[in-house]
């Protein structure tokens, strides 16, 4: 046979489970509040470092509103963060408790 055997016509285990959004939406968030995390202990001290070598940094809208709400991002994206592994384990102990039923 050219190419091999071929694949089996059914599904070879069990069947899967539906995915669970929750923990896609959890995974985004997770990277959201790494990344202002980041920016927000790092652009500082990247601003100070050039103005200490003589050449101020240009005006930047984002870093301004970093410097002042990102606190405030960060907050919202931890609170988000609660959210939604709550609702991925609940959706998971939802569907775990219909399956036994």
């Amino acid at each position: 046979m050219i190419g091999g055997p071929a694949p089996p016509a059914g599904p070879a285990g069990p069947p899967s489970e539906p995915r669970n959004w929750f923990y896609l939406l959890l995974n985004l968030a997770s990277v959201a509040f790494v990344v202002t995390a980041l920016a927000y202990a790092v652009i500082p001290v990247l601003e100070q470092k050039a103005a200490e070598a003589g050449h101020a940094p240009p005006p930047s809208p984002l870093r301004d509103a970093l410097r002042r709400d990102g606190w405030v991002w960060l907050l919202v994206e931890a609170g988000l963060i609660a959210v939604l592994s709550l609702a991925s384990m609940g959706l998971d102990r939802w569907r775990q408790r219909k399956k036994e039923c």
